[in-house]
């Protein structure tokens, strides 16, 4: 069966341009057609309509994030230390202690995250299970290993102890999360630059919203307070939406419609409960 999105807006950053009053077309995980209202009249009947007044389209984020680390994060572990962390936890008990840092990044607009990892196994665990892209951020110091082409690439991340990586705990030239007491975005600047740089880095294509497109696509509410009426200001404005405190209403990554209604879709009560469980019994909790 074909999925098919079609997203209303007030504005669409498309990465390169902003169009007011417009529409985004979504079709089995790629962008089939981006312009101003009104939407044609063969795609209104999508299978998902989403959107509407007040709401602001923009691409979705990619980020390095130590989600597995996420029960000792207010700790500032060092990198070392979440190297030993990582090798004291099974594959399930590692993949149970990522899915709160998952909820996050992605409650957040992060459509594609490279998890730091000792394999490629947590990042594959995660695009399979919960959805949405990954990649891996292997510690420098650590044995090297390959990954599977359903991943989003790999990057080297080095720190104390640790270095020599392609990017650095509290990197400010890309959006790298790691090693922090949280995964806020609002002292980094601009997100999208950071999180576009990093993508080079990792050998993506920039997140942009045009046709032809894979889908990694972040939905705001701008329609109230705090960020009422965003989309009438300009693009930098607009480029800010990440740290506007606009609420996240929904975020495509491909097929996977991860966050709607401002809810999450794949992680709910019960997966956060469990990881709750284990941080008690890892006594971190």
């Amino acid at each position: 069966m074909t999925l098919t999105v079609l997203i209303n807006a007030a504005a669409v950053y498309t990465g390169k341009e902003v169009i007011r009053d417009s529409y985004v077309y979504i079709e089995d995980g790629i962008i089939r057609d981006v312009g101003p209202q009104p939407a044609p009249d063969d795609i209104q009947d999508a299978t998902l309509v989403i959107g509407g007044e007040g709401r602001v389209v923009v691409p979705g984020l990619t980020a390095v994030a130590d989600v597995a680390a996420y029960p000792i994060r207010y700790a500032r572990p060092s990198l070392t230390a979440r190297i030993e962390l990582y090798r004291r936890l099974k594959d399930e008990e590692l993949f149970t202690a990522s899915l709160p840092g998952v909820y996050e990044l992605h409650m957040m607009g992060v459509t594609t995250a490279l998890v730091e990892s000792l394999s490629s196994s947590l990042a594959l665990d995660l695009a399979r299970r919960i959805g949405g892209f990954y990649g891996v951020a292997r510690p420098s110091c650590t044995e090297a290993f390959s990954i599977q082409p359903i991943l989003r690439g790999m990057v080297t991340i080095g720190g104390k102890d640790c270095p020599g990586g392609q990017v650095e705990d509290g990197d400010r030239e890309h959006l790298v999360l790691t090693g922090r007491g949280g995964y806020g975005l609002e002292d980094l600047g601009d997100a999208l630059s950071l999180s576009q740089s990093l993508r080079k880095l990792a050998g993506l294509e920039e997140t942009l919203i045009e046709p032809n497109r894979p889908a990694e696509v972040a939905v705001y509410d701008a329609s109230k307070p705090p960020a009422m009426l965003i989309y009438k200001a300009g693009e930098d404005e607009i480029r800010r939406i990440y740290t506007s405190h606009a609420t996240l209403e929904s975020l495509i990554a491909g097929m996977d419609v991860l966050v709607e209604m401002g809810e999450h879709m794949r992680i709910g009560r019960k997966h956060l409960n469990e990881a709750a469980q284990l941080y008690r019994r890892l006594g971190y909790a």
